[in-house]
């Protein structure tokens, strides 16, 4: 009995999604053990006469035959289609590549691997070599120097005073604060323990709502209650970035972690207030205290990096239409919408484009381009006949399958700045959402039929109907086209740029290194700017506390200076101030840029010599 698994599966009720037991074999079918699992030899051998049937892992039949001479009849029917012009046959951009397209997705798997491994070893080398920048940097905006002091003497007097220790001086603690924040936040995002507490609980409708509602201040909440947990690691690196704590101390001991200690930087909360004499004392504490200026530094430089990587992100220079696409792609853009990146505001983006541009690390970004799977041509005086009668002021669907991210539209639509969630529901409604023909690849001379595909008892026939002027000559399609406008509404969609004629370039994680360092050196650069005041108060109330409390004595080291007070600060002091903080800027700059030029010499030797690059 030929169908005997898949009647036995329907008889004892077993679910059609779910594998069978074991795979059964017989000398009238053959049951595959899983769907990776090759043809055997003998279903390959069997003929008319000595059919075998085969089934999946399932239990349900299959034909791989059937399958092979279904894509042979689609690629002989768009053969028909391409030649009579009705449609453009377009290659995949892998079409030509050597190898399968499994040993194709495994190299770019390898790639993607090494891309990663050198971004970690890159990071890593970037931190190490600009991180006592700095450190200098905080202590220029701290402590009191003489004027007249030339830059590189106060870079030479605290390479010799801290010695190696200032190249990693507060960076254990802080990579260890960022890490776990970085985790908790993930964890919160990704695993909803508060909605899985609510199923659980099976909470009311009530609170239901109100979680929702309240889902803005909870995430606030959540993440001021993780900086204030980790709020002794962030002191204890900053205390060692101004050289207030030894190096050698690379976390803070476990007592600190506990508020009530002596050892707590939260003991006292201020210098300048007694929290316990009345309640407006106690505000003005927390106020003046260096543990809300330490949060509140960390929360904006989060909230600045959320503002501006998308813009930097979109405008940046990096490979794209990727000739195979990556199997990580969905994933990493999944990532990033649970995580919350969103859009930039609409002037951020258009200065920071400006910017790129003119520097030559971006492509000036339009209003279009910041999603262009959105946009669709309106032609509001276009016209058809169908069946005799006319139909004027076409308008197309907006039906996201059809859009074609290659072609430039002359009016796009608006599209409001909204969230990453926004766009990956996008992604979900066009990959469902059939596609239609466009109005420009509509003829108004011609409201016949070009083609007709029709399914009867399993037989698929096609019937092709010529228009006259099809038998034309191309020579003459093109005459008229060009000298009578009103038989070819759409002519001027042949000027524009098409999705075909782009290049395709190896869109890979060792391939776009090179353009998320750029990115990552002109967020660095933009944040220290735009945070610089508040780092500056952040670092003179920390030092300003700590040199106050109980703790630093005894223990202060001797290259501590005298505090920097700006009410004996000049004009001429300030502009030296200044330029100091400028001239720290400029060397991690320049240091970053000789370090992306190493970057590039092993990028572009390690995809040329493993991977192939620049042979086809």
């Amino acid at each position: 009995m030929g169908r005997e698994a898949y009647l036995d599966k329907i008889a004892f009720g077993r679910s059609a999604f779910t594998p069978t037991p074991s795979a059964t074999t017989s000398n009238e079918y053959i049951q595959l053990e899983s769907s990776q699992s090759e043809v055997p030899q003998r279903y390959l051998e069997a003929t008319a006469n000595n059919y075998i049937q085969l089934y999946d892992e399932r239990g349900n039949p299959i034909n791989p035959r059937s399958r092979e001479y279904g894509k042979k009849l689609r690629s002989a029917q768009n053969d028909v289609l391409a030649s009579v012009g009705v449609v453009q046959r377009r290659q995949s951009p892998a079409h030509d590549l050597p190898g399968s397209y499994k040993e194709r997705l495994e190299l770019l798997e390898t790639e993607d691997s090494v891309g990663n491994v050198i971004a970690v070893a890159a990071e890593l080398t970037e931190n190490l070599c600009t991180w006592w920048i700095g450190s200098i940097r905080a202590r220029l905006m701290t402590y009191r120097y003489l004027s007249a002091a030339p830059f590189t003497s106060i870079i030479s007097d605290e390479l010799a005073t801290g010695g190696a220790s200032l190249i990693y001086a507060g960076f254990p603690a802080r990579l260890c604060a960022t890490s776990i924040v970085q985790t908790m936040a993930h964890g919160a995002v990704v695993y909803q323990p508060l909605a899985r507490l609510l199923n659980v609980t099976r909470a009311s409708t009530k609170a239901r709502l109100f979680f929702r509602r309240s889902q803005g201040i909870l995430k606030l909440g959540l993440r001021w209650a993780v900086e204030l947990l980790l709020y002794p690691l962030s002191y204890h690196a900053r205390l060692q970035r101004l050289g207030l704590v030894p190096a050698t101390m690379l976390l803070p001991a476990l007592s600190s972690l506990s508020p009530w200690s002596a050892s707590s930087p939260l003991s006292p909360i201020s210098v300048h207030y007694n929290a316990s004499t009345s309640m407006s004392d106690c505000i003005l504490a927390l106020l003046t205290s260096p543990m809300v200026l330490v949060c509140a530094e960390h929360l904006a430089e989060r909230w600045a990096y959320a503002c501006i990587h998308e813009a930097i992100d979109t405008c940046v220079i990096r490979p794209e239409n990727a000739d195979l696409p990556s199997r990580q792609a969905d994933d990493k853009e999944w990532v990033a919408t649970i995580l919350g990146r969103r859009q930039s505001p609409p002037v951020i983006r258009n200065l920071i484009s400006r910017v790129m541009h003119g520097l030559g690390w971006g492509r000036p970004v339009k209003s279009d381009d910041v999603e262009p799977q959105r946009v669709l041509f309106r032609n509001s005086g276009h016209m058809i006949t169908v069946g005799g009668t006319q139909v004027a002021n076409i308008r197309p669907l907006e039906i996201p399958a059809f859009r074609d991210p290659g072609i430039f539209i002359a009016e796009p639509v608006d599209v409001g700045v909204g969230t990453m969630s926004d766009r990956a529901a996008n992604e979900i409604t066009r990959a469902a959402t059939p596609p239609t023909p466009g109005l420009l690849a509509v003829d108004a001379a011609d409201s016949d039929p070009r083609i007709r595909i029709t399914s009867r008892e399993g037989i698929v026939e096609m019937e092709v109907r010529l228009p006259p002027r099809v038998l034309s000559t191309h020579s003459e399609l093109a005459e008229v086209s060009a000298f009578d406008p009103e038989t070819r509404t759409a002519v001027f969609h042949e000027d524009l740029p098409k999705s075909s004629d782009r290049l395709s370039h190896r869109v890979t994680q060792l391939s776009m290194e090179l353009a998320s360092m750029v990115g990552a050196i002109t967020e660095a650069q933009l944040i220290g700017l735009a945070l610089l005041p508040l780092q500056i108060m952040t670092c003179r109330l920390v030092a300003a506390h700590y040199l106050a409390s109980c703790k630093a004595q005894g223990s202060l080291p001797h290259s501590v200076r005298a505090l920097l007070d700006m009410k004996d600060m000049s004009w001429r002091s300030v502009g030296t101030q200044i330029s100091r903080i400028a001239l720290c800027a400029a060397l991690e700059l320049s240091i970053d840029l000789g370090l992306w030029g190493v970057q590039y010499f092993v990028v572009t030797n390690i995809g040329q010599a493993l991977f192939g690059w620049g042979t086809l």
